[in-house]
C-alpha cells in the first residue's frame, strides 16, 4: 500500500510541476464611441458597437511562437500579429527575455455587426502548419477560401483547450496592469494605459490559448 501511495504522490507531483507550463500577458483596450475620452479593458463577451475601437498588447517570451488570429463577424480570417519560434541548438539569453508587442493599434470596428473573434496563440513548438494554411488563404481566390477557412477552423478548435482533454488554459485578470511589462502604480489601481496589459493566460501541454469573441452591436 505505501508503495502505491508513493507511487501515485510521484504521478501527481510530475503532472503539477507541468500544470502550467507556458504563458502570455495580454490586454483589449477599448475606446467606445459614447466615451471616447476614456480606456476600458474588455474581455470574452463584451460589447462593442460600430465605431468602437480596439488596442490589443501582448506580452509573452520571445522564444516562443505567439500568433494572434482575428476571425471577423463574417467568417472571414486574419493574421494580425506573427512571431516564430527562435530555432536554434540552444536558446540565447535574449530570446528567453520578455517582449512586449501592440498587435493592434486601435482599430475601429465596422458594419456589419456580429461575433468578432480573436485567437490568442503561444506555443513552444512552431505553429507553421497553421501559419501556411493562413497564408494561403491571405492569397486564395474566393471559392479557395471557403475550404482553406474550413481547414483554419479545425486547426483552432484542436488547440482549443475546450475540446481537447490533454491542454488546459486558464486565463485570469491581473490584480494590477501592467504598463510596457512593468507594473503600473498610478493614482488608482484601475488606472489604464494605451499599452496596459491587465489578463494572463497560463497553459499546458506547451500551448496556452485562449479564443476572445466580442459582441458587435
Amino acid at each position: 500500500m505505501s508503495k502505491l501511495i508513493t507511487f501515485i504522490f510521484c504521478i501527481n507531483l510530475l503532472q503539477g510541476e507541468g500544470a502550467e507550463d507556458i504563458s502570455f500577458r495580454y490586454g483589449f483596450m477599448g475606446q467606445l464611441k459614447s466615451n471616447p475620452d476614456s480606456t476600458v479593458v474588455l474581455s470574452d463577451s463584451s460589447v462593442i458597437h460600430t465605431g468602437d475601437r480596439v488596442r490589443i498588447n501582448i506580452g509573452y517570451i520571445r522564444e516562443y511562437d505567439f500568433l494572434l488570429i482575428f476571425k471577423d463577424s463574417q467568417g472571414e480570417f486574419e493574421i494580425l500579429y506573427s512571431a516564430p519560434t527562435k530555432m536554434g541548438a540552444q536558446s540565447s539569453e535574449a530570446t528567453k527575455q520578455d517582449t512586449f508587442a501592440t498587435a493592434l493599434h486601435w482599430a475601429p470596428f465596422r458594419d456589419p455587426p456580429g461575433e468578432e473573434s480573436f485567437y490568442l496563440i503561444n506555443s513552444k513548438s512552431p505553429l507553421s502548419y497553421l501559419t501556411k494554411l493562413l497564408s494561403r488563404y491571405e492569397s486564395a481566390p474566393n471559392k479557395a477560401k471557403i475550404k482553406l477557412a474550413k481547414k483554419i477552423q479545425v486547426e483552432l478548435d484542436a488547440l482549443d483547450p475546450n475540446a481537447k482533454a490533454e491542454l488546459s488554459s486558464i486565463a485570469s485578470r491581473l490584480d494590477k496592469p501592467l504598463v510596457g511589462g512593468v507594473t503600473f502604480r498610478g493614482d488608482g489601481d484601475d488606472e489604464l494605459k494605451d499599452m496596459s496589459l491587465t489578463h494572463e493566460c497560463r497553459g499546458t501541454g506547451g500551448i496556452a490559448f485562449i479564443k476572445i469573441v466580442l459582441n458587435h452591436k
